[in-house]
């Protein structure tokens, strides 16, 4: 059976493109969630089924993040301590729990598993490869030609717009940029990263990231403290679909390119 991880993100989804378009035997897409995506990433999923005329399989954790989170360590150094948040310094427990182990169960079954990899992060491959494929590598396909080719066939996804990598939206080690576009955009889950917080202060006395307390934090963006990185990728000019959706909910936005 030949498997095709799906995240949604550009490489993934111009790999499964092509594959497609290519004539690829593909059995199963599986996109692996882990309860915290943006509805737009959702969203998208569904485009892309429509457009491609075939289901996506959705995976999900055998363990929630609150059994996580309010549980202990079980062995190391920090045995018997309360796990609070996943930190940032560390590889995170809730990437392991709610993707790698799912897509590791799927693979079991698998001759062929197709990883989408741009060529320019090659240090990202598994260095003993065995069932996984990387075309992207294969074709030599970079981060900005996946772009490219979505934008061809007007699938270009608009998270993009104003992140640079797509991921769970209360990830403690995404940038200060990101954590601008949340607190500019998603003022609930901003809200609810706060409240996480919170708990995670009680719990462990830790703040969720390593540039102080949230809360803290949203004074500043508050008070025009606005991160200097811009994104990288753009839309082209008639990413029509992107504008409309976008224009309204974005604007005023310091990195929202696509007006």
């Amino acid at each position: 059976m030949n498997i095709v991880n799906f995240s949604g993100g550009k490489d993934s989804t111009a790999m499964l493109l092509r594959l497609i378009e290519t004539g690829v035997k593909i059995d199963k897409i599986v996109f692996a969630d882990t309860g915290f995506e943006f509805k737009e990433l959702y969203d998208y999923i569904k485009k892309i089924e429509d457009y491609i005329k075939r289901p996506i399989t959705i995976l999900h954790p055998e363990t929630t993040f609150e059994e996580w989170f309010s549980g202990g360590w079980t062995k190391g150094k920090l045995e018997g301590e309360p796990r609070g948040f996943p930190q940032v310094l560390t590889p995170c427990y809730w990437t392991r729990e709610s993707k790698v182990k799912p897509l590791e169960k799927m693979q079991k079954e698998a001759t062929e598993v197709y990883v989408g990899i741009a060529y320019d992060e090659q240090h990202r491959m598994m260095k003993e490869a065995g069932k996984i494929r990387y075309p992207l590598i294969d074709w030599k396909w970079t981060e900005q030609d996946c772009i490219d080719y979505l934008n061809k066939k007007g699938l270009f996804n608009p998270l993009y717009v104003n992140f640079n990598r797509l991921g769970c939206w209360m990830c403690p080690k995404q940038g200060i940029n990101s954590l601008y576009v949340l607190w500019k955009l998603y003022p609930d889950k901003w809200k609810e990263l706060l409240e996480w917080e919170k708990r995670n202060q009680d719990l462990t006395g830790r703040d969720l990231t390593l540039q102080g307390p949230l809360i803290e934090m949203g004074k500043r963006f508050e008070s025009g403290d606005i991160p200097k990185d811009k994104v990288k990728y753009d839309c082209w000019d008639g990413c029509e679909s992107v504008k409309k959706a976008y224009r309204e909910s974005q604007k005023g936005l310091n990195s929202f390119k696509c007006e």
